[in-house]
C-alpha cells in the first residue's frame, strides 16, 4: 500500500470520529468557557495557550504542586498535540496527568487563573469529550457559580449518570445542592462516585472544597433518607474511615465532617458491632491525638462528643480495651467530661466508660485513677448505683484468682475508688451497696461468703482478732439486715477506736460518720444499740450528734403520740436514753443550752401517752440550768395509771411555775418562747396557757410590756388557725367559757385534738388580754392616733372584725364597745372615716353603730344623728357589702328619729339638724335600692336634694322639690361642716359626692378656708417659709384640686370671687418643678378654663390671667405646656388684654431657660 492511500484512509477515519479535529475550513464556533462561541472561533490557538499559561503561573504561586503540570500539559509542544494521533498508552498517560491536574484544580476553580487553564485544557485536549467524568467532580463543589453552568453545557451528558445536569445545560440556571441531593438518593451510584473523590489516596489528597462539599452532600442525604440500608453504608464507609484516621493530614474540616457523618449514621441505623468498635477505636485515637497535639481541648472536645453520640445511640454495654487505653490517656479527660455534662445528658456514655475503666482498673492503674478522676470532678452520683456493684463483683471474680486473695494488695485499687466515691456520694454508696446484697448472684452465692470474701479483698486479709477491719465495719453497719447492724453495733469496741485515733485518724471519720447514721437509723433497735455505744460522746463529739439527738427524740416523739404504732415501749426507752445524752452532752457545750431547752419545752405537759417522758423531762430540765426552768419541780411517786385529775394537777403545776417566771420578764422570754412553738403543737398549747395563766392574774401593772411582746405574736398564730375555720365552727364563746380557768382547759387535754384546743386557748387568751387591756386604760386616753392605748384597742377591734367567724369574737366585741373609757361612737366612726380600712373592719363597724342606735340612750341618739354625714363615706364605698351595712344603719338612725322625740333640743336649743333629719334620712332609704345596684346614684341623689338646678332622671319632682332653698343650704352646711372635722379621706370622699352643687359649696366659709389653707400650704412649701409648713399628702392635693375644679364651675349669676383662688393655683415659680401639689392645681385650672370663665372675671384679671397662661407655655414640663396652649386657644381675648400682655412683657425680665421655647400660634 502506497504511502498516498494510506493518508487518505487516516482522513476519512479522522472525519468520522468523534470529536475529530479542525475540518478543512474554519468552523463557526468553538467550545469555550472564557469566551463567546463564535468569539473563540476567531482566537487561535497560540493566543489561548498564552492565557492558559499566565493562568497557570498565577496557580503555581499559590500552590506548587502546580509547576510540575506547567510544563507536561502547558508547554510550548503541546501546542501541536493532537490526541486523536496518539497511542492508547500514551492517551492513557495523558489522561492521567489530566485527571491528576483537575483533582488539583478543584480546590481553586473558583480563581479566575483556573478557568484561564481549563480553556486551553478543552481547546487542545477535548477535557470536555474525553475526561467528562473528571471535570464534573471538579466542578460540582462548585455548583452554584456559572463557571460550572459554562463547563456543563460543553459537555455532552448522553446518557450517563451525570444526565440530571441536562436542566442546567438547557437553561443556564444555577445548580442547587438540593438537585444533587435528590440524585444521589436515586442512585447511590452518584454518592459513592462523590464519596470515592473526596476520599485521600496514597498519591491524591482531596481539596478543601471538594470534601466540604461530600461532607454536606452525604449528611443531607442520609438525613433525608426514610430509611437506611446497610448498601447506602457501604458506599460512603471509606470516606468516612479515612476521615476518622488520626494521621489524616492537615483536615480539621475533613474530621469535623466524618465526625458528623458517624453520628448521623449512629443516629439514623443500627452499626454491625465491628463498626462500631472500629468507630469508636478511631474516634478515641483522634480525641487523644488533638488532645496532645493543641493546647485548646476545643478540638478533642468535639471528638469526645462524637464518640457519646456513637456510645448512647448503639447502646454500647463496654468498651473494647484498647479504646479505654487509648481513652485513659486524653489529657484532662474528665474535666473535658466535667464541661460537657453541664450542657448535654451523657450518662449513658459515663456508665459504660466508668464500668469499663472499672474492669480494668484491678490490673491497669492508669484505669483506676481515670476512675477516681471522673468520680472527684464529674458529677456522677446518679451513676454509683452502677460503678458499685461491678466493682464489687470484679472483686468477687478477683478473689477466684488464689495468687491475687494471697496478695495484701489485692482489693487495694477498688477500696480507693470505693473511698472517694463514699467521700463524694456517701448516701448513693449505701443504696448501691443494699442493691448489691440483694442481688440473685449474691443471695445464690451466700451472703456471708461474699461478705467476708469483700472484706480479705479490701483489707489485705486481716485475720488479727484485735482490730476489726474497716471494711468489715461499714459492710456490717451498711448492711441491709437490721440484726446485722445491731449486731455490728454490739460488737463495737469503743475505748479501741478511741485509742488508735492518733494512728489513724480517717478511720475514726469514717466510723463516726457511720455511727451517725446509725441513730438515723429505720430500725428503732439498731438506734438504741447506738445509743448504748460506751462513751459516744467521746467517740463523736461534734455539733452533728447533737443534731441526732434531736431528730431521735423528736422520732420517738411521734412514734409515742401515734396510735398506730407497737413500739411505745421502746420508743419511750430510746427516747429517754437520747434525752440522758443530750444532758450530758450540754454539759461540755454551752452553746447548745438554748436548744436543748427548746428541745426539753413541748416534753414539760405530761400526757398519757408520753407520761414515762414528760416526767424525766421534767427531771433533767433542772440540770440544763436554762433560766426559765428554775422555779419547776419533779414529780416523784408518780401512779403506774394516773387519773386525768392527777395529770391536770401536775400540768397546773408546770403552768403556773413557768408563767411566774414569765411575767417576771415578758420580754426576754418571749422571742425563745415562739421559737419553742414552730416545733410542735404541743409546744403551742404549752405556751399559750402560760399566757392565759399570766393574764389571769389580778396585777396588771406589767401588761403594757406583755402586750407589746405578745400581740405580734399572738395576732400571727390567729392567722394561721383562723384559716382552719372548721377548728372553732362549734356553738358562740359564751361568758363561762372564756371566764374559765387554765385547769378547765387542761382537762381537756388528753381527749380534744390539740389544734382544737390551742384555738379555744387562743380565743381565750384574746378575751382576757382585751378585759386586762381595758381595766388598765388609764381615764384621760384620748381618740388620737398617736396615743398607744388607742392604737392598741383598734388592733384588737381589727383582729375580731375579721375573723370570718363571727361566733368567735361576739362577746369580745359587745364587752369592747359596752366597758370601752372612751366614746364608742367616735371610737367607730374613725374605721369608716379613715383611708385603708378593710372591708370587714367596716362592715362590723357599721354593725356595731346600728347596735348602739338601738339603745333608749337619749346621748347616744343626738350623738348618732349629728354624726350621720359620717355615713355617707361608707354609703359611697366600691365595696356592697360595706354600702349595704351603711344603709342598714341609716334605716336605724330613721327609727331612731321616730322614737326620740325633739331630737334637736338640747339644753334648751333646738340642733340645726334638726328640723330636716328626719326627710333626708328618709330620702336615702327610700332610694335603698338604688344606692346598692349603682354606687354612682349616690352622688345624683344628693345634688338633686341641695341643688335646685339639677334635673336627674332617677328621681321625681317631688322628690327634688321636697326641700326649700333655706332647708337645701342647711343640709349643705351641716354636710361639709361636719366633713372638715373628719380626716382628709373622708372630706374628699364627701366633696367628691357633693362637688356638682357647685359655688355654694365656697360659700360656706369653712369650706373656704379650707381652701385657703391648703394654697398656703402649697406656696409655703414649695417655695419656701419661715415657719415650717407640712407638705400636701396626696390626698390633700386631691382635696385641693377638687376646690380647685369646683370655683372653676360657677352655678348662679352672681359669680364668686374666685379670681384669687384661681391665679394662686396656676402660679408656678420654679419652672422645672415636678412636685404633684404645684402641677396638679394648676394642670386643673388649664383644664378647666373655658371662654365663659375667664369671661366672667374682672378686666384686671383677665389681664393678669393671661400673662399667667403665656408664661406656663414657656414652663419646662411639657403637660403644662399643652395645657396652657390648649387654655389659650379657648378664651377670646380682647385688644386691650392683648396690649396690657405687650406692655408687660416689655418689662418683664425674662429668665434663661434651658430647653428651647417653641413657638404656638395663639
Amino acid at each position: 500500500m502506497t504511502s498516498s492511500s494510506i493518508a487518505l484512509q487516516l482522513q476519512a477515519i479522522k472525519s468520522i470520529v468523534k470529536g475529530a479535529t479542525e475540518p478543512l475550513t474554519r468552523p463557526y464556533t468553538r467550545p469555550s468557557i472564557l469566551f463567546d462561541p463564535k468569539e473563540a472561533a476567531d482566537i487561535d490557538i497560540e493566543t489561548i495557550h498564552n492565557i492558559a499559561y499566565s493562568g497557570v503561573e498565577v496557580l503555581e504561586n499559590v500552590d506548587e504542586r502546580f509547576r510540575h503540570h506547567k510544563n507536561e500539559l502547558f508547554g510550548h509542544r503541546s501546542r501541536e498535540f493532537d490526541r486523536e494521533l496518539i497511542s492508547r498508552e500514551e492517551n492513557n498517560r495523558v489522561n492521567a496527568s489530566i485527571n491528576s491536574y483537575l483533582r488539583l484544580l478543584s480546590g481553586h476553580l473558583h480563581l479566575p487563573s483556573a478557568s484561564k487553564t481549563l480553556e486551553y485544557l478543552i481547546r487542545r485536549y477535548k477535557i470536555h469529550v474525553y475526561n467528562i467524568e473528571e471535570l464534573i467532580l471538579c466542578a460540582l463543589p462548585y455548583h452554584d457559580t456559572h463557571a460550572f453552568v459554562r463547563i456543563v453545557q460543553l459537555i455532552d451528558l448522553g446518557n450517563s449518570r451525570w444526565r440530571f445536569l441536562g436542566g442546567v445545560k438547557a437553561t443556564g440556571a444555577l445548580l442547587p445542592r438540593k438537585v444533587i441531593v435528590q440524585q444521589c438518593m436515586r442512585d447511590m451510584g452518584v454518592l459513592e462516585v462523590l464519596c470515592n473523590y473526596a476520599t485521600p489516596t496514597k498519591k491524591y489528597q482531596p481539596s478543601m472544597p471538594v470534601i466540604t462539599f461530600c461532607t454536606a452532600v452525604v449528611v443531607e442525604v442520609f438525613g433525608s433518607l426514610s430509611t437506611v440500608g446497610s448498601d447506602a453504608v457501604k458506599r460512603i464507609l471509606p470516606f468516612v474511615v479515612s476521615g476518622l484516621q488520626s494521621g489524616t493530614k492537615g483536615i480539621s474540616d475533613y474530621k469535623a465532617g466524618a465526625l458528623m457523618i458517624a453520628g448521623l449514621l449512629a443516629n439514623r441505623v443500627a452499626l454491625s458491632p465491628k463498626l462500631v468498635k472500629s468507630f469508636v477505636r478511631s474516634i478515641a485515637e483522634l480525641a487523644r491525638a488533638d488532645a496532645k497535639e493543641s493546647s485548646d481541648l476545643q478540638c478533642s472536645q468535639m471528638s469526645i462528643i462524637a464518640l457519646i453520640n456513637i456510645v448512647q445511640l448503639q447502646s454500647v454495654e463496654t468498651l473494647p480495651k484498647k479504646a479505654v487505653d487509648i481513652l485513659k490517656e486524653i489529657r484532662d479527660l474528665s474535666g473535658i467530661l466535667s464541661g460537657l455534662i453541664r450542657k448535654f445528658n451523657i450518662d449513658g456514655f459515663l456508665t459504660v466508660l466508668l464500668v469499663s475503666l472499672v474492669d480494668y482498673s484491678n490490673s491497669d492503674s492508669l484505669c483506676k485513677l481515670a476512675v477516681i478522676s471522673i468520680v472527684e470532678s464529674v458529677p456522677v452520683g446518679g451513676l454509683v448505683h452502677h460503678i458499685v456493684p461491678r466493682l464489687l463483683f470484679s472483686c468477687l471474680r478477683l478473689s477466684q484468682n488464689s495468687n491475687a486473695s494471697e496478695s495484701s494488695e489485692s482489693g487495694n485499687w477498688a477500696k480507693q475508688i470505693l473511698g472517694v466515691i463514699h467521700e463524694k456520694y456517701p448516701h448513693e454508696l449505701r443504696s448501691s451497696f443494699h442493691k448489691f446484697v440483694e442481688d440473685k448472684k449474691v443471695q445464690s452465692k451466700g451472703e456471708s461468703w461474699v461478705f467476708d470474701t469483700l472484706c480479705r479483698m479490701l483489707d489485705g486479709n486481716i485475720h488479727a482478732t484485735s482490730e476489726i477491719s474497716d471494711s468489715r465495719i461499714w459492710f456490717a453497719l451498711e448492711h441491709s439486715k437490721a440484726e446485722i447492724r445491731r449486731a455490728a453495733l454490739n460488737s463495737f469496741d469503743t475505748s479501741t477506736i478511741l485509742n488508735s485515733r492518733v494512728v489513724n485518724p480517717q478511720r475514726l471519720v469514717s466510723i463516726q460518720d457511720v455511727v451517725l447514721r446509725r441513730l438515723c437509723d429505720d430500725d428503732l433497735s439498731v438506734v438504741q444499740a447506738a445509743l448504748s455505744l460506751d462513751r459516744l460522746s467521746d467517740l463523736i463529739s461534734s455539733p452533728l450528734l447533737f443534731e441526732a439527738f434531736k431528730n431521735v427524740l423528736l422520732r420517738c416523739t411521734r412514734v409515742l403520740l401515734s396510735d398506730a404504732s407497737n413500739d411505745f415501749s421502746l420508743a419511750s426507752d430510746i427516747a429517754i436514753s437520747c434525752l440522758r445524752h443530750a444532758v450530758s452532752f450540754v454539759q461540755n457545750w454551752n452553746d447548745f443550752v438554748e436548744e436543748l431547752a427548746t428541745m426539753v419545752f413541748p416534753l414539760l405537759l405530761v400526757l398519757p401517752k408520753t407520761k414515762r417522758l414528760n416526767l424525766k423531762a421534767q427531771e433533767l430540765s433542772q440540770e440544763i440550768k436554762w433560766p426559765f426552768y428554775k422555779n419547776l419541780v419533779s414529780v416523784h411517786g408518780a401512779e403506774k395509771k394516773p387519773t386525768q385529775a392527777w395529770l391536770s394537777s401536775v400540768n397546773m403545776t408546770v403552768v403556773s411555775s413557768l408563767a411566774d417566771v414569765f411575767m417576771a420578764n415578758a420580754q426576754e422570754y418571749i422571742h425563745w418562747l415562739t421559737n419553742c412553738c414552730s416545733s410542735s403543737e404541743i409546744s403551742r398549747t404549752l405556751l399559750f396557757l402560760i399566757l392565759l395563766h399570766s393574764l389571769m392574774e389580778k396585777n396588771v401593772c406589767w401588761l403594757p410590756a406583755m402586750y407589746d411582746a405578745c400581740f405580734a405574736f399572738l395576732k400571727k398564730e390567729w392567722e394561721a388557725l383562723k384559716n382552719g375555720g372548721e377548728l372553732l365552727s362549734g356553738g358562740e364563746f359564751n361568758i363561762s367559757i372564756l371566764e374559765g380557768g387554765c385547769l378547765q382547759l387542761l382537762d381537756q387535754l388528753h381527749v380534744t385534738n390539740l389544734k382544737e384546743l390551742n384555738a379555744k386557748v387562743l380565743v381565750c387568751i384574746l378575751w382576757r388580754l382585751l378585759k386586762a387591756y381595758i381595766i388598765a386604760m388609764p381615764g384621760n386616753a384620748s381618740l388620737d392616733d398617736n396615743d398607744e392605748w388607742i392604737r392598741n384597742l383598734r388592733d384588737l377591734f381589727v383582729l375580731f372584725s375579721e375573723c370570718h367567724l363571727k361566733h368567735v369574737f361576739k362577746e369580745h366585741l359587745h364587752y369592747l364597745l359596752l366597758n370601752c373609757r372612751l366614746s364608742p361612737i367616735l371610737f367607730l366612726l374613725k374605721f369608716i372615716t379613715k383611708e385603708g380600712v378593710s372591708s370587714a373592719v367596716q362592715v362590723q363597724s357599721l354593725n356595731s353603730l346600728t347596735l348602739l342606735s338601738s339603745s333608749s340612750d337619749e346621748n347616744f341618739a343626738l350623738h348618732l344623728l349629728a354624726e350621720f354625714p359620717s355615713i355617707l363615706v361608707p354609703l359611697s364605698s366600691e365595696i356592697q357589702d360595706v354600702r349595704t351595712a351603711a344603709l342598714n344603719y341609716v334605716e336605724g338612725l330613721l327609727t331612731l328619729c321616730s322614737r326620740v322625740k325633739g331630737a334637736g333640743r338640747k339644753n334648751g336649743n333646738i340642733e340645726p339638724w334638726s328640723p330636716f333629719i328626719d326627710e333626708l334620712l328618709s330620702m336615702v332609704v327610700q332610694q335603698k335600692k338604688l344606692i346598692l345596684s349603682d354606687r354612682e346614684f349616690l352622688p345624683s341623689l344628693l345634688t338633686s336634694i341641695l341643688s335646685a338646678s339639677y334635673q336627674s332622671l332617677l328621681l321625681s319632682n317631688n322628690a327634688r322639690q321636697r326641700f326649700e332653698k333655706s332647708t337645701r343650704e342647711n343640709i349643705l352646711r351641716f354636710i361639709l361642716l361636719t366633713a372638715v372635722k373628719l380626716p382628709s379621706y373622708a372630706q374628699l370622699k364627701i366633696l367628691s359626692l357633693v362637688k356638682e352643687v357647685g359655688d355654694a359649696i365656697l360659700r360656706i366659709k369653712d369650706m373656704s378656708s379650707l381652701l385657703s389653707e391648703l394654697l398656703q400650704r402649697r406656696r409655703a412649701f414649695s417655695y419656701g417659709s419661715e415657719r415650717p409648713c407640712p407638705k400636701l399628702s396626696k390626698i390633700d392635693v386631691d382635696i385641693l384640686c377638687l376646690l380647685i375644679e369646683i370655683c372653676c364651675m360657677p352655678t348662679s349669676s352672681d359669680i364668686l370671687d374666685v379670681e384669687r383662688y384661681i391665679l394662686l393655683a396656676l402660679r408656678i415659680e420654679d419652672m422645672k418643678s415636678d412636685d404633684p401639689a404645684i402641677l396638679w392645681p394648676c394642670l386643673t385650672v388649664l383644664r378647666k378654663l373655658n371662654d365663659r370663665l375667664y369671661g366672667s372675671l374682672r378686666a384686671g384679671t383677665q389681664e393678669k390671667l393671661l400673662q399667667e397662661l403665656v408664661l406656663l407655655h414657656c414652663n419646662d414640663n411639657l403637660d403644662i405646656q399643652n395645657a396652657a396652649t390648649d387654655a389659650l386657644l379657648r378664651i377670646n381675648i380682647s385688644c386691650s388684654s392683648f396690649s396690657a400682655l405687650i406692655d408687660y412683657a416689655l418689662g418683664f425680665e425674662v429668665p434663661q431657660m434651658t430647653l428651647p421655647i417653641e413657638r404656638r400660634n395663639l
